[in-house]
């Protein structure tokens, strides 16, 4: 089991949980939370994981509903983030919050090609459906995501823009913010 600690708060990632640290992108997109999240925020962590997106928004006065479609990394979320206000859910995308309305949509999505049987790693349509239905649930959405690959964000009709290149020990990652 690995773990990490973000903004002083122990994370544990078990097996089976998307892993933050080896991918990098969790703990990236996490420290860029301070200029996008504001204190009184409802903010949705969509593929929450082991919770980091959603703890630091919690941490920044937001109060937080995270769902994840793998019951292990709901387990694992609820108990990263034991004591702050997050509500934790299981279920695909938006389904768990159905008829919700948020000021922010948080989302670090899978998306490593390549053929991975693992939905923590890669899922053919998650963009696709994601962008059909965020704006329902909130007018402002962040999603990181490989900064050389924005053109896949483009082609998929997301309308989101660059807002910041992170670099990072592997690929730089690009946080998109819209719509634009």
């Amino acid at each position: 089991m690995r773990r990490a600690v973000v903004r002083g708060r122990r994370y544990r990632i078990p097996r089976g949980v998307f892993d933050p640290v080896r991918h990098l992108s969790g703990v990236a997109f996490a420290a860029e939370l301070d200029d996008l999240v504001a204190p009184g925020m409802r903010v949705l962590d969509v593929g929450t994981g082991c919770g980091i997106l959603a703890g630091v928004a919690a941490q920044l006065g937001a109060t937080v509903v995270a769902t994840d479609i793998n019951e292990r990394a709901v387990v694992c979320a609820q108990q990263n983030l034991d004591g702050l206000d997050v509500d934790v859910r299981c279920g695909d995308l938006f389904e768990p919050v159905a008829g919700e309305r948020f000021d922010l949509i948080v989302c670090n999505p899978p998306y490593e090609s390549g053929g991975s049987s693992d939905l923590a790693l890669a899922s053919p349509d998650f963009l696709t459906r994601f962008d059909a239905a965020a704006l329902s649930y909130a007018d402002r959405i962040v999603l990181a995501f490989p900064a050389d690959d924005s053109d896949r964000i483009t082609e998929l009709g997301l309308r989101l823009g660059l807002w910041r290149r992170v670099p990072t020990r592997g690929l730089d990652l690009g946080i998109f913010v819209g719509p634009t």
